[in-house]
């Protein structure tokens, strides 16, 4: 009989006969784990039996025969395999079947913390409200000021000391990866695996059972779930297994870490590191350069993106809208978001529609200093969705935050590019209205909440990082306005923050319509707001913090390149996945960004660390932000005008299976144009070290330095686009890297002309100033 072999180079095991789950206790025997291999025969898509193999053999019903074997890569690395599971039927016949490998851990506590990136957060172990979308808490009893964090309906590990399991498929996923963190043994496990096999998408499995102190993390081929994920519910999914014949086989690829972890920034910061272990590097094509993309949409912009109906006159997403959606939202998806990247590449008209539309900001600001939610040709609305018209001063405190914050900025750039004149004196005492709103609920909460009436200050909901960038806004204004009180907040918020949200690995509550669920939103936000504070500060502390925040963050953008459908949009123009940004654990969607901020916080993080993971985390967004752009060489959406973006970049089917890798047809998301806009606006083109190796190319260009000498550094360009690109260089030497970055550097960095399929030298002095072209 053939003989297969179970990891014995890696687990010192040379006693025959042990069984398959022996052979891997040592590797997990300081977590008191274990794997075993199973074949799994399905009754339609629930499991029916599970049979594990016993010495590498299952046989079912006399007549069943299965083998399976096992590949071991030797890493290098204590603590970590990589791992091949063979399964074959030998002999027989089997339907509806599938195999699988089970992690199965012993002397389990529910306080470790369990992640899935994008999925499952600490378990996703909060309070949940079966309330149907939109969701929002409109029973008083449920939103006391004490309030747990609380949740939609999504799948997740009990509360109570009960049995529980979340079942999904890879493509719930940004990256195929389950993973835990124990407290108390200060130690964490990672898995990896593929998107699929040539069965498809692969599933996933976590099974807690506190009452045997047990749980289970399954990697199962093919992937069949019994329930799967809608919009805050769980339906009967349409998940099938296969039958097998004699001779057919799968593979299933897999890399596990076993590792000290003394405290849950560090298990985070493995997550980070390891997020592409299996995947490898992606692919980047260069489709249109940074220049010619943000021309499209700005223009697309300039044609349909503004209102004048003789009284009112603002940028807004959907001017002849009957909605409130579609006019002005003031901060979060709205103004003065939507003017940000106008007032970088401003003319004169822009400019005079950026001061129209601040100046009606002013008309949605409540007696508290904080935001209304929205404003429609004169008329306020809440953000409490059923009740938006009989409340209407209900709003989420995140909108205040980032009036605050970009409108700080958008003053800055029109000053600083000759339009100060048109900056109207009463912005500044709406803005220090404001930033006076923020502290006052602060004294009065001890926090920022989540939702809030805007006339009376009075706290609506409680709870949830979605204040997160009223750090960053406070400690601006601290700046702009010489008002120690508003960095004092500053301070106490990211402190708040941290403790008590990001070391107990959550951020939620970002967007409006997910109650307090995790989302990368607030991730983003609070990364955003803890780099500001560094930079404005100078301590190390802010730094440290703004690290772990970030590799929070990383855990929502997509790792890996997903094999769309071939017939999809995205699938049909060959898009990366890799860099999409996935909303929420309710809305499980990636998108083509950061929403809504630019990812330049990254830059700023690579700068201050020289930590790479940083540099190709904001390439992978920054570059393929760009396919997501309707253009006519790059068509996306039946009916799209050029300049348009979609949110949806869908790679599960939490829509059906129809939607993933689709694009509503002639949909326009002003948001998500804007979010590409300030991707590719407010970070560089090219970014070098002039005294370093350090290169980095977000642009749909091609670099590489010839030589180094006294005059300089010698860079050659080349363009492989079929379109001319103006690239913004920004070059320093590594003592500068040092210091803080700021807001609006862009405006700083010279650029470079380099025509379609034209390769060019440039010589750039030790200043970052170009000398030849």
């Amino acid at each position: 009989m053939h003989k297969y072999h179970w990891l014995i180079s890696v687990l010192g095991l040379l006693i025959s006969g042990c069984t398959a789950e022996n052979k891997t206790k040592p590797f997990l025997s300081s977590l008191d784990g274990g794997a075993l291999p199973y074949v799994y025969r399905y009754d339609g898509n629930r499991l029916e039996e599970s049979y594990p193999f016993q010495k590498d053999i299952v046989r079912i019903d006399d007549v069943t025969v299965w083998a399976s074997d096992i590949d071991q890569q030797a890493s290098g690395n204590e603590g970590v395999s990589e791992l091949t599971y063979r399964f074959q039927l030998k002999k027989g016949h089997m339907s509806n079947a599938g195999v699988g490998i089970e992690f199965k851990f012993e002397n389990w506590d529910t306080s470790n913390q369990v992640f899935a990136p994008a999925a499952v957060y600490n378990g996703n172990r909060f309070r949940s409200l079966n309330i149907p979308y939109p969701p929002y808490i409109y029973d008083k009893k449920e939103k006391e000021p004490d309030m747990p964090v609380t949740i939609t309906q999504v799948p997740r590990l009990s509360v109570q000391p009960e049995p529980s399991r979340i079942e999904m498929l890879t493509s719930n996923c940004t990256t195929p990866m389950l993973s835990f963190y124990s407290p108390s043994r200060q130690k964490g496990f990672i898995l990896l695996t593929t998107q699929d096999t040539w069965l498809g998408n692969s599933g996933f499995t976590i099974r807690e059972d506190p009452e045997e102190h047990t749980a289970s993390f399954i990697v199962a081929a093919p992937g069949v779930r019994e329930k799967k994920y809608v919009m805050t519910n769980l339906v009967d999914s349409e998940d099938h297994a296969i039958d097998w014949n004699e001779g057919d086989s799968v593979s299933v690829r897999l890399k596990v870490y076993n590792f000290d972890a003394s405290s849950l920034d560090i298990f985070f910061d493995r997550l980070f590191e390891v997020r592409k272990a299996l995947s490898g590097k992606n692919e980047y094509i260069d489709r249109m350069p940074f220049s010619e993309t943000a021309s499209v949409i700005l223009d697309h912009h300039d044609r349909t993106k503004w209102l004048d109906d003789g009284r009112y006159k603002y940028i807004c997403n959907q001017p002849d809208s009957d909605s409130p959606y579609g006019h002005i939202q003031t901060g979060w998806s709205g103004i003065p978001v939507y003017a940000f990247p106008q007032a970088i590449r401003p003319t004169l008209q822009r400019v005079a529609r950026i001061v129209s539309s601040l100046n009606m900001l002013r008309l949605a600001q409540g007696k508290s200093g904080l935001f209304y939610g929205m404003f429609k040709k004169g008329e306020l609305f809440g953000d409490n969705f059923n009740e938006m018209n009989e409340r209407r001063s209900i709003a989420m405190i995140r909108r205040t935050g980032l009036v605050l914050y970009q409108s700080l900025q958008i003053e800055d750039l029109l000053e600083k590019q000759g339009f100060g004149s048109q900056i109207d004196p009463e912005w500044d005492n709406m803005l220090r209205k404001a930033a006076d709103g923020l502290v006052t609920l602060w004294n009065r909460y001890g926090q920022f909440g989540q939702f809030v009436d805007v006339e009376t200050g009075e706290m609506d909901i409680n709870n949830s990082t979605a204040g997160a960038i009223n750090i960053a806004a406070l400690a601006l204004a601290s700046r702009k306005y010489g008002d120690p009180r508003y960095q004092e907040v500053a301070e106490a918020a990211g402190n708040l923050y941290y403790e008590r949200d990001l070391m107990q690995g959550y951020t939620g509550g970002g967007p409006a319509e997910i109650l307090q669920c995790p989302d990368s939103e607030s991730a983003a936000e609070l990364a955003e707001s803890l780099t500001v504070l560094y930079e404005i500060t100078g301590k190390k502390e802010w730094l440290d913090k703004a690290r772990f925040a970030a590799a929070m963050f990383s855990s929502w953008v997509v790792s890996y390149d997903y094999k769309f459908p071939a017939g999809s949009d995205l699938g049909r123009i060959g898009a990366k996945a890799t860099g999409s940004v996935w909303a929420s654990v309710q809305n499980e969607h990636s998108a083509p960004g950061i929403y809504i901020l630019s990812g330049d916080f990254l830059l700023k993080l690579y700068r201050a660390t020289g930590d790479e993971r940083y540099a190709e985390l904001l390439k992978d967004i920054a570059h393929n932000v760009v396919q997501y752009v309707t253009t006519p060489s790059n068509p996306l959406g039946h009916g799209s005008a050029p300049g348009s973006v979609s949110e949806r970049v869908n790679l599960s089917d939490w829509e059906g299976v129809g939607g993933i890798g689709n694009v509503s047809a002639g949909d326009s998301n002003m948001a998500w144009e804007t979010v590409a806009l300030l991707s590719i606006l407010q970070n560089p083109g090219i970014y070098l070290q002039t005294d370093t190796d350090k290169l980095l190319v977000l642009d749909h260009v091609n670099a590489r330095v010839l030589e180094r000498t006294d005059k300089g550094t010698l860079l050659e360009i080349e363009n492989p686009t079929d379109f001319p690109a103006q690239i913004a260089v920004f070059a320093e030497t590594k003592v500068e890297s040092g210091k803080p970055l700021g807001c609006n550097a862009c405006l700083e960095w010279p650029k470079v002309d380099v025509g379609s399929k034209e390769k060019i030298k440039v010589l750039i002095d030790k200043n970052g100033n170009i000398l030849v072209r």
